[in-house]
């Protein structure tokens, strides 16, 4: 006989972030970030205030619940208001494993675009890394 259970989710998922600014033409200016599922803190090394071009920018987010992990990233182009890229991230634990989503959206259209990455989760506690690319 053979009884499988759910286990609780291990320890609190930590999401590592990367923001490339792959173009050669604009700086990217960070606008704001929200929670949309189980709150979340930045490391010390928070998003800088601007990636310069052919640049990236890393940091650590650490969940405040070990059953999701979940946030918004807003990035323009510098000077240019009318061009931004949303990004969103979301990990949630069923009860028997973890599932991992990314997209990013830009509010216009044209040769600029954005784009999501992501690699895991970890089986165990849900660490995951996911980059995000302007260009």
């Amino acid at each position: 006989m053979l009884a499988v259970s759910a286990l609780p989710a291990m320890g609190n998922p930590v999401a590592a972030v990367r923001i490339t600014d792959a173009s050669g033409a604009f700086d990217l200016a960070y606008v704001a970030s929200a929670s949309s599922l189980g709150g979340y803190v930045t490391s010390e090394n928070a998003p800088q205030a601007t990636v310069a071009r052919g640049t990236s920018d890393a940091y650590t987010i650490t969940s405040a619940s070990a059953q999701a992990l979940a946030g918004v990233l807003i990035y323009r182009v510098d000077g240019d208001p009318s061009r931004e890229c949303t990004f969103r991230y979301t990990l949630t634990y069923t009860g028997v494993r973890y599932t991992l989503a990314g997209d990013a959206r830009a509010t216009w259209t044209g040769p600029v675009k954005c784009t999501v990455t992501t690699t895991g989760p970890d089986k165990t506690k849900g660490d995951f890394s996911v980059t995000f690319t302007m260009q």
